[in-house]
């Protein structure tokens, strides 16, 4: 583990998270008294290969753009991306050194510009995830040091002040994913000198060492902590439960031809019950993912065609649905919210308001001009 010391700069930004909304208030003078959904959205969307975000307001009949603008600076679509509750982060390859990370908190509508790998002169690295944690920020990446011998590295930062330091803690295996729950850090390796099987190595939190490492066979698709800060390595044929305190297993088989098949979803939302909504694919149908819901306490999934809350018209003429693009959910008005793209443009889309309680039901629809990516809610 080597130490070292860097500076990194701080502009203004814009937080956003997928959790619960707040209390509701009304969001215009009306002659008649009616209750409205809470309605200070903040949706990541694409456009033309740029994440930007829109603000939204909505009432219990209708959603719309908001007249109000995010300080959020627009960046570019990156496979290196992080979200959790408020927090977005994004990382942008400035050389073959060095690049930037981008941390933007929706609740105080600031942001944090980090550069990264200035410490290093000639170099090749491969940034392969990013995560936030409090006042830290966790960079896996590959250094290449000839062109067959790679070695793998953690970097934690922390940006508290302007000049700071920051730590490279050295793996074994190449770093894919990484998951931050009950003060340890979950890092996804893989073998890829002898055997390709995977496997998880634990930070501690507190002293930026590895306490464990656990193997974890093939298939691995990804990993993310539940509701419980319990870490869930997911498989196309089963997903595991790690009791990330103790280390205990719980293996979770699933039926066959009934597969929840959430391993390929990103940004995931849970509910206050621990649900998980999502985008599944489906290869029956004309959209190739599709809305969907899984009860990890009853371990069952509860898929949403469209077709069962809108009519062919609306599926096809007037909303032009092509493919889910993302799931998201107000547990405090029990609506699930669904991005998707536009059939006939790949860079408009819409979202849809979903009733669930008792039947899914269509509350409204808003035409975008990008990609609705994830939705946040403004505290």
């Amino acid at each position: 583990m080597k130490t070292y010391s860097i500076i990194y700069a701080l502009l203004a930004l814009v937080v956003f998270g997928c959790s619960k909304s707040g209390d509701s208030e009304l969001i215009e003078e009306i002659e008649k008294e009616e209750t409205f959904f809470n309605a200070d959205y903040v949706l990541l969307q694409e456009g033309n290969g740029v994440l930007s975000a829109q603000l939204l307001k909505s009432n219990e009949s209708s959603i719309a753009k908001s007249p109000a603008e995010s300080t959020f600076a627009n960046v570019p679509v990156s496979d290196v991306l992080f979200a959790k509750q408020s927090i977005f982060a994004s990382f942008t390859t400035l050389t073959d050194c060095t690049g930037k990370v981008t941390i933007h908190d929706f609740n105080d509508d600031t942001s944090v510009i980090v550069n990264v790998f200035d410490d290093m002169l000639e170099c090749n690295v491969t940034v392969t995830g990013i995560t936030v944690e409090g006042e830290r920020l966790y960079i896996s990446y590959m250094l290449e040091e000839t062109s067959k011998i790679n070695t793998y590295f953690v970097r934690v930062i922390d940006f508290t002040s302007m000049e700071t330091s920051f730590v490279d803690i050295e793996l074994a295996k190449k770093p894919l994913q990484m998951v931050f729950t009950n003060n340890r850090l979950f890092v996804l390796t893989i073998d890829l000198e002898i055997t390709d099987e995977f496997s998880l190595s634990v930070i501690d939190g507190t002293s930026s060492m590895v306490i464990n490492e656990i193997g974890l066979g093939y298939d691995v698709e990804q990993i993310f902590a539940d509701t419980d800060q319990n870490l869930i390595i997911s498989y196309q044929e089963l997903h595991t439960v790690l009791n990330s305190n103790t280390m205990g297993v719980q293996y979770i088989g699933y039926e066959e031809g009934k597969e929840p098949l959430f391993h390929g979803s990103e940004f995931n939302c849970f509910d206050d019950q621990g649900r998980l909504f999502y985008k599944r694919p489906n290869e029956d149908g004309e959209q190739s993912n599709i809305p969907a819901i899984y009860d990890f306490a009853n371990n069952l999934a509860i898929l949403y065609f469209y077709e069962n809350f809108l009519t062919a018209s609306q599926l096809e003429f007037e909303y032009k649905i092509g493919d889910t693009t993302m799931v998201s959910y107000d547990d405090i008005n029990n609506i699930m919210i669904v991005g998707y793209q536009k059939m006939d443009n790949e860079n408009k889309g819409g979202l849809l308001r979903i009733q669930l309680e008792p039947t899914p039901k269509l509350l409204d629809n808003l035409d975008l001009d990008a990609v609705p990516r994830q939705l946040f809610y403004q505290n």
